[in-house]
């Protein structure tokens, strides 16, 4: 069937419209799964947890975000991208939602595990459906206002949750969950099927037909691809560690070792995620402008200040100050949205972007490894470690193809 029209044909307005409208899912898909870190030390002493078991519900969650993400992809590929989105958001507020059920530890794992899967679905089809309504040049710039957007909702939530405890935690999650069921409702009115739209630039002759293939992922091991995806997978699977094993701690450090009230510590977290909202631009411009890979300094920029945050002298702004910069680091991961659409061809832009969770597979037991270290040489060395794998995650990236020249070098040429 042909497609009635192309992303060139809307006006600016009407795509940024509906660039909004698919950004409204990613506000409550950051506040719920960060719910897991942010309210860590409450579920455990709520629930009388050890570190360990605590850590083991990122391991669920993300979990459920990997085979989320492989079957969810590939649905969205097939049939719709819009429609799977809105699915998607529908079902991780519900589950959110479901902590009214939860008063066990085995029940906390089954709600993360659920949540997880939903979530899991959320970047690739967001990603698959913005980065076919604006040209290529533009993309790392959409790419950063979504990073933003992610980190504005993990700010939302530091925001909200420092005015909980270990005795209602359960009410983060339940306005998380509303948000996202609302979100989903917006989303339906207002994004246009992508049955029924062109992305930018493709021809959509030459678009291969949705439900072409049972098993979309497929074709992203075929020869020539399959050493890029599972780089890919690796270098996304070192973030994931990476952020968990410095950021999934970093409430727990100032609680229980610089023993800050939740106040405090609710404040310093949100200044670390102003910090990746204000980098979350620049490194999406830098992309736009120098190449995707250029933006792999970030990490580097994470690796040092996790080192400065844990050895210069203790105060609240020491740790704003540091945790701001690492903040800023480690968000040049935004690019990534759009830098594995580009990897792969369009038919594969949702199961391409997917590849994002796919690293989930290093990072499922890397959490209760992570928790491990910290139980029994203590958070810092966890956190040292997180560094170490940002430096490791930025090198990796430095390998991989290009697929958007300098500017600068073209200007020059």
């Amino acid at each position: 069937m042909a497609l009635a029209r192309s992303a060139e044909e809307l006006s600016a307005p009407r795509r940024w419209i509906i660039f909004t409208a698919i950004m409204l899912p990613y506000v409550f898909y950051a506040f719920c799964w960060n719910t897991e870190n942010f309210l860590r030390p409450y579920i455990a002493e709520a629930l009388g947890l050890s570190k360990t078991e605590v850590a083991s519900f990122y391991t669920l969650q993300a979990l459920g975000a990997l085979i989320g993400a492989i079957t969810l992809s590939q649905i969205a590929d097939r049939y719709s991208r819009r429609n799977t989105f809105a699915v998607v958001s529908f079902g991780f507020g519900l589950a959110a939602l479901g902590i009214i059920f939860v008063d066990s530890f085995i029940a906390a794992l089954v709600q993360r595990f659920v949540m997880g899967f939903f979530m899991g679905g959320v970047f690739g089809c967001a990603v698959s459906l913005y980065v076919g309504l604006f040209p290529p040049h533009f993309r790392g710039l959409l790419a950063g206002i979504v990073q933003l957007v992610y980190n504005g909702g993990d700010a939302l939530l530091a925001w909200f949750g420092r005015h909980y405890d270990e005795s209602n935690w359960q009410v983060v999650l339940q306005i998380g969950g509303v948000g996202a069921v609302c979100a989903a409702i917006c989303l339906v009115l207002v994004v246009p099927s992508d049955r029924t739209l062109t992305p930018w630039g493709i021809n959509a002759a030459h678009s291969r037909p949705i439900g072409a293939s049972v098993f979309v992922a497929r074709d992203l091991f075929i020869e020539g691809r399959w050493r890029l995806t599972i780089r890919l997978a690796l270098m996304c699977g070192l973030n994931f560690f990476a952020f968990q094993a410095f950021s999934g701690w970093a409430t727990t450090y100032l609680r229980d070792l610089q023993g800050y009230s939740p106040d405090l510590v609710g404040r310093l977290m949100t200044v670390m995620h102003v910090g990746s909202m204000t980098g979350a631009l620049v490194w999406g411009v830098l992309a736009d402008r120098m190449g995707r890979r250029a933006s792999a300094a970030g990490f580097m920029v994470s690796a040092v200040f996790i080192v400065l945050y844990l050895n210069l002298p203790p105060s609240t702004l020491v740790y704003g100050l540091t945790g701001f910069v690492y903040g800023f680091g480690y968000v040049c991961s935004g690019v990534w949205g759009p830098y594995f659409a580009e990897l792969y061809p369009e038919y594969l832009r949702a199961t391409a972007a997917s590849i994002f969770n796919w690293g989930r597979v290093v990072s499922l037991f890397g959490a209760l490894v992570a928790g491990a270290i910290a139980e029994t040489f203590g958070l810092q060395t966890i956190m040292y470690v997180g560094a170490a794998t940002f430096a490791l995650a930025g090198l990796l990236w430095w390998s991989l193809p290009e697929t958007l020249p300098s500017r600068l070098a073209s200007m020059r040429g």
